[in-house]
């Protein structure tokens, strides 16, 4: 299976990093704890980029790259998929100390190198958290990485 992540300019040149979300914390991992965020698409994954980017001007969006993430083809059956309907009401709009904790026991203890998760922009779209502490982490590969034309149509 294929992922995509994007990442902005410096970053790009360590994709698989989750230095980010370990010193930020996100949806659904709190500070401290880091995971990598990637989407099945990489439309989803421009989408969900851009909604925290501050609002910008094409011209002053930093260069974004575009990596392509290969996931060992016997683990492709061992991701654990979430639906929207086995989720808290509040996995959309709570609180991120809220959301943080859904996946507490997974973040502790990864009984599987991905979880997918629905995206909040596009709930039948999803967004695979894969966790660096997993053994399987250690096989995943990015196989492309390139950077990422955007079409001024979306700078509005």
């Amino acid at each position: 299976m294929e992922v995509f992540r994007i990442n902005k300019e410096p970053y790009h040149t360590d994709p698989l990093s989750v230095i980010g979300s370990q010193r930020y914390g996100g949806r659904w991992n709190p500070k401290g704890t880091g995971v990598l965020y990637t989407s099945r698409t990489p439309e989803l994954c421009l989408l969900e980029t851009l909604v925290h980017l501050p609002p910008l001007t094409l011209a002053e969006l930093p260069q974004l790259w575009l990596s392509t993430i290969r996931l060992p083809d016997e683990l492709n059956n061992a991701i654990f998929w979430l639906s929207p309907n086995r989720l808290p009401p509040y996995w959309r709009t709570g609180t991120l100390a809220e959301t943080q904790t859904i996946l507490a026991d997974w973040l502790l203890e990864p009984f599987s190198l991905a979880i997918a998760v629905p995206s909040v922009i596009i709930d039948t779209s999803y967004n695979l958290l894969l966790h660096p502490l997993h053994p399987a982490f250690a096989q995943i590969e990015v196989i492309a990485q390139r950077p990422l034309p955007l079409d001024g149509r979306l700078a509005r």
